[in-house]
């Protein structure tokens, strides 16, 4: 029963939010790519996500996987603030993730960062390649 104790929430690794430079087209003064502040979503949030991205179609009850990594994106962004109106107003958008898109233009620096969100959250393979090995 002593190892109980090692359970409290007092005992939990914390986890830091991270930094990432997420696109060239973005950068400071030294020429270097703007960071991002990224956290890490918990169980709770990841399944509220997940439920928001069901989808019902001809072949049933799916969940949309480009949906569902855009909006853990957007979730796990801290900075910059993606659901700022003056952000979103100066990229012409109206939507966090929408602006996630338009601060990343560049489809493969877009791969890169979802697969990078992917893997501060703790899915070391990318969800759809989990989808497609268990097709087959």
């Amino acid at each position: 029963m002593d190892n109980l104790k090692l359970f409290l929430k007092e005992n939990k690794v914390k986890k830091e939010n991270v930094y990432y430079g997420a696109s060239n087209s973005l950068k400071d003064d030294n020429g270097e790519a703007l960071k991002w502040e990224i956290r890490h979503i918990n169980t709770n949030e990841d399944e509220k996500i997940r439920e928001d991205c069901i989808r019902e179609g001809k072949k049933g009850v799916r969940v949309d996987y480009n949906l569902y990594l855009k909006k853990l994106a957007v979730a796990s962004v801290v900075f910059p603030p993606l659901y700022n109106a003056s952000l979103q107003d100066s990229y012409g958008v109206h939507s966090a993730e929408d602006l996630l898109c338009e601060l990343i233009d560049n489809p493969g620096e877009y791969q890169e960062f979802l697969k990078f969100i992917q893997k501060i959250n703790g899915f070391d393979v990318g969800l759809k390649e989990k989808v497609d090995e268990a097709k087959n």
